[in-house]
């Protein structure tokens, strides 16, 4: 069937928080010379810039190097990364890792690996030092390239390493509107993180109806009893823009967070805007990047090739 393949928008804009704090103790401690090699003025790894650009295999690849590849063996052509203004740090890895270089500062396309690589830049707010969240950062990536509001795009975070099998999933599902949901049993993570995860609950039909936050263990029972599968969601989502569109405008900001969240904007796509989310159930591991402690977990499941 040929179809348009859809743009990636990967959303990197985020502040690297959890990531920041964990290497700052690490840096305090001998052992981290094993973890920490080049470090910048501020006597973190210069790849802190964001979490996405850390260096994780023997032959130098980041984060997003090994996401992208991914996505260009499932078919992806076009990527939109969303990162935070000047963006230097991935201008930069873009240009060297080019075979031809575009003006990427001007949101202009450059080739690499054989994909078309585009900069949205999310802006923070006036009074505030962290971004206002992945709503607003996909808000404001459709605002700087209004195409993608009259599209099928796929929406990730830059620091889960999603496996080519997944992207396909979402490109081959006659759905215009769908996530992966990822079951419960089939990641590797200790019980406690896995637990923190929101649990996806769908119809008959395997449309998403609900997203449960940090369900407790009496949650987690009820929608087994109701013969729901403990299916969870790692960010990685398929929109038609246009469904989206409003939903964004209106998201609220969490009252905790203090951010406009993409989970949030879609539960009011859904029960508001009456639009469907096809739920892809998938059973396989999404090695990620979250603190310092996950680096040296994911080099080691690359060294054995068993992240994919």
């Amino acid at each position: 069937m040929n179809r348009v393949r859809p743009s990636l928008i990967i959303l990197a804009a985020g502040a690297s928080s959890r990531m920041k704090k964990s290497l700052e103790a690490l840096n305090s401690q001998s052992s981290s010379a094993q973890l920490i090699e080049e470090k910048n003025k501020d006597g973190l790894p210069h790849s802190l810039t964001h979490k996405g650009l850390i260096v994780l295999d023997q032959h130098g690849q980041t984060a997003i190097d090994l996401l992208i590849d991914q996505a260009i063996q499932a078919g992806i052509t076009r990527v939109v990364m969303v990162i935070q203004p000047p963006g230097d740090a991935f201008i930069k890895h873009f240009k060297i890792n080019s075979s031809k270089i575009g003006a990427v500062e001007n949101n202009t396309s450059s080739d690499f690996k054989n994909i078309n690589i585009d900069f949205a830049f999310q802006k923070i707010p006036e009074g505030r030092v962290k971004p206002m969240g992945t709503a607003d950062a996909l808000q404001q990536c459709i605002e700087q390239f209004p195409e993608l509001n009259h599209q099928v795009f796929i929406v990730c975070n830059a620091d889960n390493l999603y496996s080519r099998a997944a992207f396909r999933a979402l490109i081959d599902s006659t759905s215009e509107n769908a996530l992966i949901g990822y079951d419960r049993d089939g990641l590797d993570f200790p019980l406690e993180k896995i637990r923190s995860f929101a649990l996806l609950t769908t119809n008959s039909q395997g449309f998403m109806t609900d997203l449960i936050e940090k369900p407790d263990e009496e949650a987690v029972q009820k929608l087994m009893n109701q013969g729901q599968q403990l299916n969870v969601s790692m960010n990685l989502w398929k929109f038609k823009g246009s469904d989206l569109w409003n939903a964004l405008l209106s998201c609220p900001v969490h009252l905790e967070r203090q951010e406009k969240e993409l989970p949030t904007a879609v539960q009011q796509m859904i029960s508001q805007n009456q639009i469907k989310v096809l739920v892809i159930p998938r059973r396989e591991h999404v090695p990620d990047l979250t603190q310092a402690s996950d680096i040296q977990a994911v080099r080691l499941l690359l060294s054995q090739g068993k992240s994919r």
